[in-house]
């Protein structure tokens, strides 16, 4: 090639270059963008809805106002509220009123009200997923209750302990780790499990206080009646239920259970535990087992997963017959009644008592999600999917249809690993009330 040829393909290669590194043409500066960190849906006027902006003040956030110190949750954030027939016109509408452009991807938590869940959420999915700025990995929440409750649950968001109220939301919906009264769903999962044909999506339940002073506290609407207990546990409330005061009114506990897009009902923290041992999800928890051999009393345990369940699907005679193993392992935390359960003969006792406690609960769990709720939140349909050949027999074996008609078969292998740093229960010495 000849220079003369040279130079009209030197200069073609330099300007095309050059157009592919001006990049910055549609660029957006920080400073001239306002960063939402959560957004609630509820139901508007007719097909309208109604939308909750939490938006994060950055001076507050960042320590540079009067609030700026731990404690200043109510401070560091702003609210606005807006109805609309769309979510995208909705933000065009905020748009309009505030002074910095809207920036979606920095929102922690997408919050729908019940009564919208109940009726079915797919458009506002499939609006959530379609737009670029708003994160998958965001937690999906429902407030329980009617009305406009999810703007009051994020009014009522104020957290003492982080001064940043991202970083709030971070922390407590990660807490499902070390409690396992929550899960991680969040919106790419729930969408994922919406569209499955071998699963279905949960979302986690949060709602405000109902008690303002200690002298209301009750277990009312605790669910231990329910599964034929005496008194109620740490993991028999919901959201909203729980039997506490104080400065935070928030609360999260259980999951709202999906059949497709619509709600169909709800999971309570025990539920909750018992879903995430039937993924494999499980962390570790402080769990509460009645005595076996003090009817009054209790055992507190530390509860952690340290396999995967063993899980099996089969049909027989046209129905699912489901057949899950389940292993967790203990340490003791305290004994109330001061038996010896650190004993060899005693600690099998133990051992056999938690086994029956967890597998009844596992086996009316899972009774609810087939013959109250219809829905297969354990995605026992993955395990039957690996059964077919192609995707088209699979489709139209329709196994969502078939589940209702599951029976179950549970069993827990269930062991104490240490009883943590006394190694023998021993009994209080005094003086008798009475005795001389």
């Amino acid at each position: 090639m000849g220079s003369k040829a040279k130079k009209p393909f030197i200069v073609i290669v330099a300007f095309v270059m050059c157009l592919s590194m001006t990049g910055c043409f549609d660029k957006r500066e920080v400073d001239d963008l306002v960063n939402p960190i959560a957004i609630g849906f509820d139901k508007g006027e007719g097909n309208s809805i109604r939308m909750t902006l939490q938006i994060a003040i950055p001076t507050k956030v960042a320590g540079g106002g009067d609030g700026g110190g731990g404690g200043g949750g109510g401070e560091s954030v702003s609210f606005t509220t807006v109805e609309a027939p769309s979510i995208y016109s909705g933000l065009n509408m905020i748009n309009t009123y505030v002074s910095k452009q809207l920036n979606m991807s920095q929102i922690k938590v997408v919050v729908f009200s019940e009564e919208l869940a109940r009726e079915g959420i797919e458009k506002y999915i499939n609006a959530l997923i379609r737009g670029r700025e708003f994160r998958p990995n965001s937690y999906m929440l429902v407030a329980r209750g009617t009305g406009n409750v999810a703007e009051r649950y994020l009014r009522a968001v104020e957290p003492e302990l982080e001064s940043n109220p991202a970083k709030y939301y971070e922390m407590v919906l990660s807490a499902y780790r070390y409690t396992g009264f929550s899960a991680n769903t969040s919106i790419i999962n729930f969408y994922k499990n919406m569209v499955s044909e071998s699963t279905q999506p949960l979302a986690v339940l949060a709602d405000i206080s109902q008690f303002e002073n200690s002298d209301d506290i009750n277990t009312d609407n605790s669910t231990y009646r329910e599964k034929g207990r005496d008194y109620p546990l740490e993991g028999d409330f919901k959201a909203g239920d729980m039997p506490k005061v104080g400065t935070i009114k928030s609360e999260i506990m259980g999951l709202a259970v999906f059949n497709g897009s619509k709600m169909v009902g709800e999971f309570d923290g025990e539920e909750t535990q018992l879903q995430l041992m039937l993924e494999g999800n499980f962390g570790y928890s402080f769990v509460t087992i009645p005595d076996p051999l003090s009817a009054d009393n209790v055992v507190p345990l530390n509860i952690r997963q340290n396999r995967n369940p063993k899980r099996k699907v089969e049909i027989i005679d046209g129905k699912p017959n489901i057949k899950v193993k389940v292993f967790l392992e203990a340490d003791i935390l305290s004994i109330q009644s001061g038996i010896n359960y650190e004993s060899i003969d005693k600690v099998t006792i133990l051992e056999t008592s938690a086994e029956k406690f967890f597998e009844k609960g596992l086996m009316r769990m899972l009774k609810k999600t087939a013959q109250e709720l219809r829905s297969d939140t354990a995605g026992f349909g993955k395990e039957m999917k690996g059964k077919f050949f192609t995707w088209d027999e699979w489709t139209d074996f329709k196994w969502i249809e078939k589940y209702p008609d599951s029976k179950f078969e549970v069993e827990v292998d269930f062991k104490i690993r240490r009883p943590g740093l006394m190694l023998r229960t021993n009994p209080a010495t005094g003086t008798e009330e009475g005795e001389q």
